[in-house]
């Protein structure tokens, strides 16, 4: 089932209507990478392997909060739940419950690198608001038993708007009782699942990287697999995605329809670079290269010195 989800930042490098249609082709011309290696590097296939792996790992989505909350209705419906049975471009989701929060004698849990929703009952109280701010880029909150903010459901709508300044990640009301909410819930939930596997598609050029620094016979098939359309584009709609890069997005031209505008956009990106030193500088070299591919893409003329691709 595909996703279907509304954060979209990877279609400005790779247009397609899904998430699962825009990585086809760089997955597959990975598949054709491993494929050629097979016969000149049986290790460098591997690694090649071992990335393509890692696409499809399960996402680990824990439910957490204080006990009382409702965790565990709120895991039970999300594990069951057809609408949840969905996958990531291949990786498929997969939820958990953590111990509780704030219990007198044990430590806190560690969420770890997964997507959490964290659920909340009567307010948002200091356990909720430290553990919330170490996932903050990785997190939805579920303000649960919505009935207990009011009779109407616009009381808990506003109660969640309130909840959400605070605390600066989405929530949304539900009632695990009768299920309403669970449908805005998955659709927050959307943006941080995708999100999370970006940043598997973020290893891929480390990765490979380091297995042509050890394969003197595979490094040139890496090597140029690397510097194609299909990898800078892979690379660049995952650097769009992290969260560091969707704050700095303030001001962005619009998706690019012509060369001309993919051009625009690359020059923006890279003013944006030298501007700041604070920047993710890694990250933003990298988006203003795909946009300089984009702007091949789109009919740009190479040879012109205007828009150059380093």
């Amino acid at each position: 089932m595909n996703t279907g989800f509304a954060c979209r930042e990877w279609s400005r490098m790779l247009p397609a209507e899904s998430i699962d249609d825009a990585c086809s082709e760089p997955i597959d011309q990975l598949r054709a990478l491993a494929y050629r290696l097979t016969s000149i590097d049986s290790g460098a296939a591997e690694a090649v392997h071992s990335v393509l792996g890692s696409l499809t790992a399960p996402l680990e989505l824990v439910v957490a909060g204080r006990a009382g909350v409702g965790r565990s209705s709120l895991a039970r419906i999300l594990g069951r739940d057809d609408r949840f049975s969905r996958r990531v471009v291949g990786a498929p989701v997969v939820v958990t419950e953590s111990r509780a929060f704030d219990v007198p004698g044990t430590s806190n849990p560690d969420l770890g690198r997964r997507c959490v929703v964290y659920v909340v009952v009567d307010a948002v109280r200091d356990v909720d608001g430290r553990a919330i701010a170490r996932v903050s880029d990785r997190v939805v909150v579920a303000a649960n038993k919505a009935d207990l903010f009011g009779p109407r459901w616009d009381e808990a709508l506003g109660r969640a708007a309130e909840i959400s300044e605070n605390v600066g990640v989405p929530t949304v009301p539900v009632e695990t009782l009768t299920g309403r909410g669970v449908e805005e819930l998955f659709a927050a939930l959307g943006p941080v699942l995708e999100a999370q596997w970006w940043g598997r598609v973020e290893q891929i050029g480390p990765a490979l990287r380091r297995s042509a620094s050890r394969s003197a016979a595979g490094r040139d098939e890496i090597e140029l697999y690397l510097s194609s359309d299909s990898a800078v584009l892979f690379g660049a709609a995952a650097a769009m995605m992290s969260p560091e890069i969707r704050a700095l997005r303030q001001g962005e031209p619009p998706d690019p329809r012509t060369a001309d505008d993919a051009g625009t956009c690359s020059r923006w990106w890279s003013e944006l670079m030298n501007e700041s030193e604070q920047c993710p500088q890694q990250r933003v070299s990298l988006i203003r290269r795909g946009y300089v591919r984009r702007w091949a893409q789109l009919g740009g003329d190479r040879s012109a010195p205007a828009v150059t691709d380093e």
